[in-house]
């Protein structure tokens, strides 16, 4: 067979996946407009469009074994037990006295509830949706890929906080194998490569928010994924490779907020390679390459293109209010919020001890001897025109800067690898000097000195959180015990044992059917978290209790006694008993006294648990079915003002 028939029997089956993927991608794109004009007929169509357009796109690349060997034929080398040992070093040292720390799976970021909220309010159940509007308090449209991920994670391994924390730390464990293929790709070198990975896996900015939550992990991953994607898709004229770049740009748009920094960081970046390099982008070949990424990235981005067109002021309200503040500072606002506020708050995130940040309040993102490394990095970068290194490593920074708030530190995350990849560069130019035997000797010897310094203060400060599982507070111990408590109380298990994890604890408990009471509930602090478990058995009307929050949220005993008075006055008699539970605090104790005089209607009783020393307390008021009207009218006759 001759070379022009075989390369057009090799191009065959290339085109009409290309065909395929094309088609797939209008039918996704027509459904979408569908889906949000309110026609039921697109909702199905528009994921599997979408999905069947990165596939077919793949495929078409796929069948060509030359980029297929070319793009990935590292894994065939010794190299593979380099990054699997490295893999396997991570994921272990992430274990490390796992049963003893805060993520221990009894404990629950505040903001990963939301999330997973979310899942069950807009996922689970509903047509596919590339993101949702978060009405008050959060005002902000939350990007869903994150909780379609999380999903499929607890539908294989149980709907609880070890199967979340399972699925953040595959996502982490991906960004720092990229890392270090991205490492690998620049320096060629295993000693570098290896400096990369002890930084990044002892970082306490990187190993204590690995099982905190948040979508962010999300769009790291795609990040450095699509940008090694992108540099060896170039480097070797791969085709597959800069698909695949290009899908995973695309994915990280839609993925969260900070995607679009990364998409900014691309546009940059393209825009400076033109300057310097415009004859070599204006070739054919150099064209039909940058035509595959661009097909991948708005194939893969199609969805929350499509909710942006219908939905515009949603998704730009969130960073609009930031971009505005920081607008008025510039144009001369007076304090608390003039220009010199965001600029001293963008130094107190960065160096302050104690300092405005949330799960680093003493520890600062970047250890301060990292900063010898860090510097160098940056100009050596600029000198070597690693243009989207540099990008990507201050693109994040000047967000926080401009968003100027307290606790921002995870809108960092997004540069947490490039900041490492930038140490190695300096730790790469060390290893390449030409000077005299002494002075490398001594030039080496001061570099392990502040790798050594950064590292043991990052080791140290790791340990002493893992000491004791309520050594972070925001995981909140004593409030995932709580409402594992309350969670059967509310199912029919009134005396069920001290809480325990259970293997699908954010769903309705199976095996028990409904209770033969209703449940109120006012407990001490416990939010979003509360709302999650007890999601199942209808968390808003229980909730209602204590105005849909907790004793926390109420200013004084009054705001309590009104809720708890409207929420009694509401409820809708349905044939059962009714239990009211308080957990035990002062703000309850005039409001409890008031209901003493109701023994003739209702019976009184406490019930208690112990969770890492500490007792829980809980006051209940039962109502039988029969009471429950003479009850209601009883409370109607209480003063609204609480004596």
């Amino acid at each position: 067979m001759d070379l022009p028939e075989a390369k057009a029997r090799s191009l065959t089956p290339r085109i009409l996946f290309l065909g395929l993927s094309f088609v797939s991608l209008v039918i996704g794109a027509v459904c979408g407009v569908a889906h949000y004009r309110k026609a039921g007929w697109g909702d199905s169509w528009h994921p599997i469009g979408w999905l069947l357009s990165m596939v077919f796109l793949v495929f078409a690349f796929l069948l060509d074994q030359r980029d297929e060997t070319t793009g990935f034929k590292s894994l065939a080398k010794a190299k593979t037990a380099f990054f699997l040992f490295w893999v396997f070093f991570f994921v272990v040292s992430h274990l490390w006295i796992f049963r003893n720390a805060p993520w221990n799976g009894n404990g629950l970021f505040d903001d990963s509830a939301v999330d997973l909220l979310y899942l069950k309010n807009y996922v689970i159940g509903h047509p596919f949706q590339a993101a949702w509007f978060h009405p008050f308090p959060f005002l902000i449209s939350r990007e869903m890929l994150f909780h379609y991920y999380v999903w499929g994670f607890l539908s294989l391994f149980g709907f609880n906080i070890l199967s979340y924390e399972a699925a953040l730390l595959f996502l982490w464990s991906g960004v720092f194998i990229f890392t270090l293929l991205l490492a690998d790709l620049f320096f060629s070198s295993y000693i570098v490569t290896s400096v990369v990975a002890l930084i990044f896996n002892f970082l306490p900015f990187a190993f204590l928010y690995t099982f905190v939550g948040y979508r962010y992990p999300l769009t790291i991953l795609l990040c450095v994924a699509s940008l090694y994607f992108l540099h060896m898709g170039f480097r070797n004229a791969s085709r597959l490779a800069l698909s695949l770049g290009g899908i995973a740009a695309g994915l990280c748009l839609a993925s969260s907020i900070t995607g679009k920094q990364y998409v900014l960081a691309l546009l940059v970046y393209g825009l400076v390679y033109a300057v310097f390099y415009w004859k070599t982008l204006t070739g054919t070949r150099t064209c039909k390459l940058l035509a595959i990424v661009l097909y991948g990235f708005f194939g893969a981005a199609m969805p929350i293109l499509c909710y942006i067109a219908f939905n515009r002021g949603h998704y730009t309200y969130y960073e609009g209010v930031f971009s505005r503040d920081f607008w008025g500072a510039l144009h001369g606002h007076r304090s608390p919020h003039d220009l010199s506020y965001y600029v001293t708050q963008l130094s107190k995130v960065f160096f302050s001890v104690p300092g405005p940040r949330l799960f680093l309040e003493d520890f600062v993102p970047i250890p301060l001897p990292y900063y010898f490394l860090l510097v160098p990095g940056f100009v050596l970068a600029l000198l070597h025109k690693r243009y989207d290194i540099v990008l990507l490593a201050t693109i994040p920074v000047l967000g926080v800067f401009i968003s100027g708030g307290l606790t921002v530190e995870h809108r960092l995350l997004l540069a947490l690898p490039f900041w490492i990849i930038l140490m190695g560069f300096a730790v790469a130019g060390l290893l390449r000097l030409r000077l005299l035997l002494g002075f490398k000797i001594i030039l080496l010897g001061v570099a392990a000195c502040i790798l050594a310094t950064g590292f043991v203060t990052s080791v140290q400060y790791i340990h002493s959180n893992t000491k004791s599982p309520l050594a972070i507070s925001y995981y909140a111990q004593y409030q995932v015990a709580v409402l594992r408590f309350l969670r059967h109380v509310v199912a029919g298990q009134e005396h069920s044992g001290p809480p325990r994890f259970e293997r699908d604890e954010f769903n309705r408990i199976k095996g028990i059917g409904d209770p033969p009471y209703d449940t109120l509930i006012c407990q001490n602090d416990a939010w979003s978290i509360i709302h999650l478990f007890l999601h199942d058995y209808d968390d808003g009307k229980i909730l209602s209790f204590c105005g849909g929050g907790c004793l926390y949220m109420m200013t004084t005993q009054q705001d309590v006694w009104s809720a708890n008075k409207k929420a009694i006055l509401e409820y809708v008699p349905k044939g059962k008993d009714l239990k009211l539970i308080w957990e035990n605090a002062a703000k309850v104790e005039r409001i409890l006294s008031l209901l003493k005089s109701f023994r003739d209607v209702a019976t009184e009783e406490s019930t208690s648990f112990s969770f890492a020393g500490k007792q829980k307390t809980f006051y209940v008021l039962n109502i039988a079915s029969k009471n429950i009207r003479q009850f209601q009218e009883r409370v109607r006759a209480l003063p609204d003002l609480i004596p």
